[in-house]
């Protein structure tokens, strides 16, 4: 990992750090891509985001733990416990069959995917969910968040469909991601070894990177409408999950 790289991921952290600020969401989708196309293998880029936003994610619960139930995160982490090492194989079975390149497409078509799900399924909000959707929720969120570090659509789903306020949600979706963290990191390192620990290393280096994309970030949500904010979060991520997946494309043909 030359320094030249290490600046650029330093950049990513703190564009990425300014979208989650503003528009509330989307670090992962952001960064991990970006970080895959600069030239980091996923597990690194993965690992570098995982521990970067289970930062924040700890701090979030820590404010917000009054709000917190704790028997339905532990039900969604137990899921997820099975699912994430699974995700995890699956990204080193696509890794070695497909390529760099190839990998770099199936993150873009996930992140088309997720983008999709999230702006055509429109939520109702009940009082009550039946539990099943919960274990759904948490055991596509484990492997897709093993696959690819960007398992938070169908948690996310899952708490807006209940009538919760919202700093009930908030807190649920930060204390899963607190605890879907450490099962990332662990099962990503029984994968691909020492190259896991090299990436947390970096990762914690380029961490303070974050703070500095908080306050502008969160001047510029406070200046932008919500909706005018989802709409150029949404843009920015679908234009990253085209050059993710049509980069090598061109490539390919001039080279």
């Amino acid at each position: 990992m030359d320094l030249t790289l290490i600046i650029v991921a330093c950049i990513i952290l703190v564009l990425g750090s300014m979208l989650q600020s503003a528009a509330g969401f989307a670090f992962g989708m952001f960064a991990i891509p970006l970080l895959i196309l600069i030239g980091y293998e996923p597990f690194e880029a993965i690992a570098m985001i995982s521990l970067c936003g289970g930062i924040q994610t700890v701090v979030g619960v820590y404010s917000l733990r009054k709000h917190i139930e704790w028997g339905e995160v532990f039900g969604l982490v137990l899921i997820s416990v099975i699912t994430v090492p699974v995700g995890v194989w699956a990204l080193d079975y696509l890794s070695a069959r497909l390529g760099d390149d190839g990998v770099k497409q199936v993150f873009g078509v996930l992140i088309l995917a997720g983008l999709s799900v999230q702006i055509w399924w429109k939520i109702e909000h009940r009082a009550y969910v039946h539990r099943a959707w919960g274990l759904i929720a948490g055991g596509l969120a484990g492997f897709i968040g093993g696959v690819s570090g960007m398992g938070g659509p169908p948690v996310v789903m899952w708490v807006h469909a209940h009538d919760w306020s919202n700093q009930r949600s908030r807190a649920t979706l930060w204390a899963y991601f607190s605890g879907l963290v450490p099962l990332q990191v662990f099962f990503l390192y029984r994968q691909f070894g020492q190259g896991v620990i090299d990436a947390l290393v970096v990762g914690a280096m380029l961490a303070p990177a974050m703070i500095l994309g908080i306050i502008p970030g969160l001047w510029i949500g406070h200046r932008i409408p919500k909706a005018r904010l989802r709409q150029m979060s949404f843009g920015i991520i679908f234009a990253i999950s085209l050059a993710a997946i049509f980069e090598p494309i061109v490539r390919g043909m001039f080279l």
